[in-house]
């Protein structure tokens, strides 16, 4: 009974997923396990995850590899099911997409602008010094 007890729960883990015939098409589902994020554990791809979401994700994609569909379609298929979230580099086009990968490098610019502007203009610390100076009591501490 005991015997049994710990084959149940060992049994999910000691699975081995069935993989393609085909090297170069098993190679290109393992890509894309890489890509998909698991919906269960969020932050992990579906190809180290050991939910059983994520084994039945793991399945569907190398079935769709093995029926002919290309990586787009396959995404696609994934993002239609769980959104846009499933991908760990999400899509750049629309106006999510357009922020998401825009407003780092545009705020990166603009702090570059705000510092170059500065420089320009005179020290920071030159005005802060100046203000300490000026002590209403006139002892300049």
């Amino acid at each position: 009974m005991i015997k049994v007890l710990i084959l149940s729960c060992v049994w999910p883990f000691l699975q081995v997923a069935a993989t393609l015939d085909d090297p170069a098409a098993e190679a290109r589902a393992q890509d894309l396990m890489r890509e998909i994020r698991c919906v269960a554990c969020e932050n992990e791809p579906i190809s180290q995850s050991g939910s059983e979401i994520a084994a039945d994700m793991r399945a569907r994609v190398r079935d769709m590899v093995s029926q002919g569909y290309s990586d787009e379609e396959i995404r696609d298929w994934f993002v239609a099911r769980y959104g846009a979230f499933v991908l760990f580099r999400p899509p750049v086009g629309g106006l999510s997409g357009g922020l998401l990968w825009g407003l780092p490098f545009f705020l990166f610019l603009a702090g570059a602008g705000a510092l170059i502007l500065q420089r320009r203009n005179g020290s920071l610390i030159d005005e802060v010094e100046a203000v300490a100076a000026d002590h209403p009591d006139g002892s300049g501490e």
